[in-house]
C-alpha cells in the first residue's frame, strides 16, 4: 500500500470522473491504512524503530485522509469514521504530534543547532 497522499488524491479524482462517490472511496483507504497499522503492531518486538517510523507515517496519512473526508457529508461514512472525523480534539492532537515530529526530523529547524556548526 502506498502512503502517498498526492497519489491517493489523483486516484480519487480518477474514480470521481467515473462517477464513484468520494466518501466511500476515502473510507476504504482509511480502512486499508488502519489494517496496515494493526499488522505492524505484531512486529514491534522484532523491529521497534521501523514500526515506530512506519506507524508515524501511517498516522500522518490517516490525518490527511480525515481532513479530506471532512469535505463530504458525514452520512456517507460508517459510525466509527464519523466519530473520528468529527473529533476535533483528537484531530488537533494528531496535528500537534505531527508538527512535533516534523520539527524533530528537521535538524536545521527552529531552535536546532546544526551538528557541523562549530561557531
Amino acid at each position: 500500500m502506498e502512503l502517498d497522499f498526492n497519489e491517493f488524491k489523483a486516484r480519487l479524482l480518477n474514480e470521481m470522473t467515473r462517477g464513484i462517490h468520494p466518501a466511500p472511496y476515502i473510507q476504504e483507504e482509511v480502512r486499508r491504512a488502519e489494517a496496515l497499522k494493526l499488522g505492524l503492531v505484531e512486529e514491534v518486538e522484532r523491529a521497534p524503530q521501523f514500526v515506530t517510523e512506519a506507524s508515524n507515517k501511517i498516522d500522518s496519512y490517516l490525518y490527511q485522509l480525515h481532513e479530506l473526508a471532512k469535505k463530504y457529508p458525514l452520512d456517507f461514512y460508517q459510525l466509527d469514521q464519523k466519530t473520528a472525523i468529527q473529533d476535533d480534539k483528537m484531530q488537533q492532537g494528531i496535528k500537534d504530534q505531527l508538527k512535533k515530529l516534523d520539527e524533530t526530523e528537521d535538524p536545521e529547524g527552529p531552535g536546532k543547532i546544526h551538528p557541523l556548526d562549530l561557531s
